[in-house]
């Protein structure tokens, strides 16, 4: 993984007007249950500048944002303070060995384009029974496309998603090689 000063150096060149939300956490929204503001709790793992975070929160979830670049926080911070948002920001190494989010934390658990196969039994863990997680992230076909990464430790099998979240309830799934090659899931806790 690359230090967290080249992490913190992308952020500072990144810095500006924020991405729009992956589609695929619009689509989550439908599975959500309905939280009174301020109500529900959500954590946004390896959350980058905090869009979806952000997002999260507007949706009146109390949202966690995790990242290893305190650079790329800072911006979720400045952003989510600035829309009146609530958004703890945390600066982790979710690689850390005995990493952990505690058990049954939070109603929603999402993830975009991080895997880091350890971490796994950890979101498993802290998501709340009747919780959602929330996950996208890329498959082994994204080498194809030439972008993203490229270490097989970084990119899902076929079909490896779905089983990472078995005993879960599987509300979506879907493996996609359009404009990237992708794997979605939204998934309940029993």
């Amino acid at each position: 993984m690359p230090s967290r000063s080249v992490w913190d150096a992308r952020y500072r060149l990144a810095a500006g007007r924020p991405p729009a939300i992956d589609p695929f956490l619009g689509e989550a929204r439908a599975f959500l249950p309905k939280f009174s503001s301020g109500s529900g709790t959500a954590v946004d793992v390896a959350c980058g500048s905090g869009r979806h975070s952000l997002e999260l929160a507007r949706w009146g979830l109390r949202t966690l944002a995790l990242d290893f670049s305190s650079q790329s926080l800072r911006i979720c911070s400045e952003r989510a303070e600035d829309a009146g948002l609530p958004v703890e920001v945390r600066c982790v190494d979710l690689e850390a060995p005995g990493f952990d989010l505690g058990s049954e934390c939070f109603d929603v658990v999402a993830v975009f384009h991080y895997l880091h196969r350890p971490l796994i039994p950890a979101l498993r863990r802290a998501t709340r029974r009747g919780g959602i997680v929330i996950y996208k992230t890329f498959t082994l076909r994204q080498r194809e496309f030439g972008t993203g990464p490229r270490n097989p430790d970084h990119l899902l099998v076929e079909n490896e998603l779905a089983e990472l979240f078995g005993g879960y309830r599987q509300l979506l799934y879907r493996e996609t090689c359009e404009n990237e090659a992708t794997a979605a899931l939204i998934a309940q806790r029993p």
